[in-house]
């Protein structure tokens, strides 16, 4: 499973290398919570960040979930991130979340929490991923791509608005047993907050990009 993530990376850093070649883009304006937001370029422009981080337990004592990680690849159009998680429970359903702290210099704690999600100034939002039903192996692999302004799928929040200065939560949410014999109610565990949770789903695992 080691040499599947690892490989995973290279791929990534291939497209990191493509993507830096691209140049630079126009700054964005995109409206935020608080009104419209500015995006300030930075001093490199557009090229390409990549941060690397390990996959821990959600509970309180953040036990280190060996073998799983998340690469996230930011630039000022949006951000990319590849999540290998490891110690799932088989023929579960799984959703990936991206957790926006927009401005987590008004965090009331460095890295930002569950609590500074009802905070205005950190200009939060959840917005989900992907879903994945997980393997027989206990594994699920994640990738996506989320664009600056974009909400679809957000379940409260502006969404992202400014990739290079955000921190970045990559949460695991369980859904209980994947009803794969009811394809709608499937769909809803795969996409949806509390999909297929009656008594409600939780978050198991999650992996933090610092600014």
């Amino acid at each position: 499973m080691k040499g599947q993530f690892l490989r995973r990376l290279m791929i990534l850093s291939c497209f990191v290398a493509v993507a830096g070649l691209s140049g630079a883009l126009p700054a964005k304006a995109q409206d935020g919570a608080e009104g419209k937001v500015q995006l300030n370029q930075d001093d490199e422009g557009d090229k390409p960040r990549v941060s690397i981080r390990p996959l821990v337990t959600f509970s309180s004592d953040h036990s280190l979930i060996y073998g799983g990680g998340s690469m996230l690849v930011r630039n000022n159009d949006g951000v990319y991130m590849s999540l290998n998680s490891f110690g799932l429970t088989p023929g579960t359903a799984v959703t990936a979340w991206w957790a926006f702290f927009n401005n987590p210099k008004q965090c009331a704690t460095r890295p930002c929490s569950s609590a500074d999600l009802s905070n205005p100034d950190a200009q939060a939002s959840v917005v989900n991923a992907t879903g994945r039903v997980v393997g027989a192996d206990g594994t699920a692999n994640f990738g996506a791509f989320r664009a600056v302004g974009d909400t679809t799928g957000a379940n409260f929040g502006p969404g992202l608005i400014n990739p290079k200065k955000a921190e970045i939560h990559l949460v695991i949410r369980l859904h209980g047993t994947a009803m794969v014999d009811n394809p709608d109610l499937l769909k809803e565990q795969l996409t949806t907050f509390n999909g297929g949770c009656p008594t409600g789903c939780v978050n198991v695992q999650v992996s933090v990009h610092a600014p």
